[in-house]
């Protein structure tokens, strides 16, 4: 039985969880050590928008501001996404000698599968998508939860689970978002553009379920479905100080970019 790295992080702004992601990138990069699952969510809620993506052509910046949201880039690609009334998830392992093959679809197939058994511990028939696209308003990139790609997860055909993915040379981090209540959907509020709801193209767990998930029930699901799947056991992940000083600095960063962007929006004619 192998082992596995295991970080349960507390509800953290945008900046942060995003910088802490890249950290654990990194990690495996260097240290080509053991594969980390980590669990998490915002607060305050959040958009991330992919590597890139132009930020100030996407995202009304101003109105999410106003709204309270934090809006910051991921190290992944992929499309905008509002992250709220969600689980997120990130796994980062070496590329080389991991029981997830050697390329991204092998990757996101094998963890997609293994989300697809903790959400369906829950009594839904989540399924792993062969996917679907939608058309582009004006041209403009639609937003991450109106289109089902390869690997991501439905229930009765809509949307209840969309990742990321990042790979380097020796590692790679997949994150994404497991939606249990509504607040995802509403970042068409936000899109440049005209988008119409997206209630119709995604679904929750507690939608579906017609009843409240308390998130340490999912989280411990999660826990167990990886455990069976790939046939690990489990250590706490505890950062030294020098990492988490480089999480700090690397989250001051991210809200400098951030920052920068909603200036020019904000005075631009």
């Amino acid at each position: 039985m192998d082992r596995w790295l295991f970080l349960d992080s507390d509800p953290a702004p945008g900046a942060e969880n995003m910088a802490l992601d890249e950290l654990l990138l990194e990690r495996s990069e260097l240290r080509h050590g053991v594969p980390v699952l980590r669990l998490y969510s915002f607060d305050p809620p959040a958009i991330t928008f992919g590597v890139h993506q132009d930020p100030e052509r996407i995202i009304d910046l101003d109105a999410a501001r106003a709204d309270g949201i934090d809006c910051v880039r991921r190290i992944t690609g992929g499309r905008a996404l509002l992250h709220e009334g969600e689980l997120t998830y990130s796994v980062a392992a070496p590329v080389h000698g991991t029981p997830f093959g050697s390329g991204l679809n092998e990757t996101h197939l094998a963890i997609s599968r293994a989300l697809a058994a903790a959400i369906s511990s829950l009594g839904l028939a989540a399924e792993v998508s062969r996917g679907r696209e939608i058309s582009r308003p004006n041209g403009n990139p639609p937003p991450c939860l109106s289109s089902v790609t390869r690997c991501e997860l439905t229930v009765g055909g809509r949307k209840i689970a969309g990742s990321a993915q990042r790979q380097t040379a020796a590692a790679f981090l997949q994150h994404g978002s497991i939606l249990v209540r509504p607040g995802s959907g509403r970042i068409v509020k936000y899109l440049r553009g005209s988008w119409d709801s997206l209630e119709g193209r995604i679904t929750t767990i507690e939608g579906e379920l017609e009843a409240p998930v308390d998130d340490s029930v999912l989280r411990r699901n999660i826990i167990d479905a990886f455990s069976e799947f790939f046939d690990i056991g489990w250590e706490l992940l505890n950062l030294t100080e020098g990492e988490k000083e480089w999480v700090a600095e690397r989250s001051r960063e991210k809200r400098r970019e951030t920052e920068t962007n909603l200036v020019r929006e904000v005075n631009s004619p």
